[in-house]
């Protein structure tokens, strides 16, 4: 896999996607506020030929080969169920949803265990951290 799509351009997820193409890899970004998108972009520099800008969730599933894998950086709680629910309409069942916010162990368990009971790929990677 040389390509990864990545949702949520905040401070960790835009710092995420900046060292996913600092290695090499593509990287298909899609945020909620698609203004934050095209800033992005033109902030990163010479990143920004690895960068693929996706308004919607479908322009990120329709950037990446599968089988795909999408690491979500949003906000715990509600914003990762409703994420994971958006994302399965667009991508297939062999498609990894990868939870890298910073979510209760709890949160994390519950979604593991409905991504099984559907036969659906799903890793929770929970990461903390901030600007510095």
């Amino acid at each position: 896999m040389q390509e990864i799509g990545l949702v949520g351009l905040g401070t960790m997820g835009a710092a995420l996607a900046l060292n996913i193409a600092e290695k090499g890899f593509r990287v298909a970004v899609q945020n909620r506020t698609t203004s934050v998108i095209g800033e992005f972009v033109a902030g990163a520099g010479p990143l920004a030929e690895r960068i693929t800008p996706c308004p919607t969730l479908g322009d990120l599933a329709a950037a990446l080969s599968p089988p795909r894998a999408v690491i979500l950086m949003v906000p715990a709680g509600e914003p990762v169920d409703a994420m994971i629910a958006a994302l399965r309409a667009v991508l297939g069942p062999e498609d990894l949803i990868i939870d890298a916010g910073y979510a209760n162990f709890s949160d994390t368990r519950r979604r593991a265990a409905e991504a099984e009971a559907a036969g659906l790929p799903f890793l929770g990677m929970g990461v903390c951290g901030g600007e510095e």
